[in-house]
């Protein structure tokens, strides 16, 4: 197998709190594996997933992706890459509430300039139904439940078919029928597409399906 991401980090610091995380972690994923992050509220999970989607830089470290120097990139390769490449499903992942949910699902398409792509508009087709959220399409964030603004924004995360997706608890806000609903659709791209799956969860149910569990713990 082909390794898709290296990551060292010797720490990553928050200045205005006075503490750092993810001291001497290493990490080197394969292309299409499926890997859970576990450990308890602190300890940089979330973080962890941040510097990995190229969303924060701010770290002592080196970062290998897609065979390139994250370093080396410019900002204009990394925001391509956040859009075309990797899928983020993070719990703070804001809807704009003046879109409709099938606008917001839609706005990587519009990015990519694929809105009117016919392989573009099945693949949203498949995904809606499959996660069952046609009946919300036309309405406003503001107007569905908790559950809904998640899968709305799981499928967002989806659309572009990416290499990566990296989840932040993704079923934490979901019933047991939608849950299963959305970690079938997760495996279904990993065995189609090859797609790594990346996820951070408490779920032990959802870690232990995974091929491989890392374990954070708090620094002494």
């Amino acid at each position: 197998m082909t390794s898709i991401l290296k990551l060292e980090i010797q720490k990553k610091t928050f200045k205005k709190k006075c503490f750092s995380i993810l001291h001497d972690f290493e990490l080197e994923v394969e292309a299409g594996e499926r890997l859970s992050i576990i450990g308890e509220s602190g300890v940089g999970k979330t973080s962890l997933l941040n510097i990995m989607g190229l969303l924060d830089p701010h770290y002592h470290g080196s970062y290998k992706l897609f065979d390139s120097s994250v370093k080396d990139l410019s900002q204009n390769k990394l925001a391509e890459w956040r859009n075309r490449k990797i899928g983020f499903v993070l719990q703070e992942s804001a809807l704009i509430h003046s879109l409709t949910i099938e606008d917001n699902i839609k706005l990587p398409l519009l990015y990519a300039h694929l809105e009117k792509d016919p392989a573009a508009q099945d693949h949203f087709k498949r995904i809606i139904t499959k996660i069952g959220i046609e009946p919300i399409l036309k309405k406003k964030p503001l107007e569905c439940s908790g559950g809904q603004r998640s899968r709305a924004v799981f499928a967002r995360a989806v659309m572009m078919n990416p290499q990566i997706i990296l989840s932040d608890e993704p079923t934490a806000s979901l019933d047991s029928k939608n849950k299963e609903n959305i970690i079938n659709l997760l495996f279904d791209m990993n065995k189609e597409f090859n797609t790594t799956l990346i996820t951070v969860t408490h779920d032990l149910d959802v870690a232990n399906r995974h091929e491989r569990i890392i374990t954070l713990e708090r620094n002494e």
